[in-house]
């Protein structure tokens, strides 16, 4: 029976929904927690300049890849993840390099109003920008969703940064 090398667990689920907490315990005993916030922590002072948001999910997914070659295990993502093309490079660069995979979701992204995040967050993402990203959900029975959904192929294969990484 082969083994796997390692996991990566994806977290899953709205901004303020509680990931943060649910990447630490799985981190207990070791591992690595990426997330996009994790650029801005570092390069911004911890604030979200929207214009930036491609280039620190472009971070996250280069800091994951060089985790996961470095045979971390556990790899943890950390960001909401909501469509299918948002997992796939993560899934993706797990699955071809020998990566059990894991999706785990936050619970208060369907028990909680979006009203009520869009005030634990200050009002940093406003109202519309949450019910888009919920409305962007697509489920995970299987790692195979991932890679073989049409759009997230269409969006990623033969892209210059998949190329130029190897995933």
């Amino acid at each position: 029976m082969k083994r796997n090398r390692g996991t990566i667990y994806i977290i899953r689920g709205l901004p303020y929904t509680g990931r943060p907490g649910k990447a630490r315990n799985v981190c207990q005993d070791g591992g690595e927690i990426i997330s996009y916030f994790d650029y801005f922590r570092i390069y911004h002072n911890s604030q979200i300049i929207p214009k930036y948001l491609h280039k620190a999910h472009m971070w996250a997914r280069r800091e994951a890849l060089e985790n996961i070659e470095r045979g971390v295990d556990p790899v943890i993502i950390n960001n909401p993840n909501m469509p299918l093309w948002h997992m796939y490079p993560y899934v993706r660069m797990a699955f071809f390099r020998g990566y059990w995979i894991e999706f785990i979701e936050t619970e208060d992204t369907w028990d909680v109003p979006l009203e009520e995040l869009e005030r634990r967050g200050g009002g940093t993402i406003p109202l519309p920008i949450l019910e888009d990203m919920k409305e962007s959900y697509e489920p995970v029975r299987h790692v195979y969703d991932v890679l073989y959904d049409e759009y997230s192929q269409y969006r990623w294969i033969g892209s210059k940064e998949m190329t130029s990484n190897d995933w």
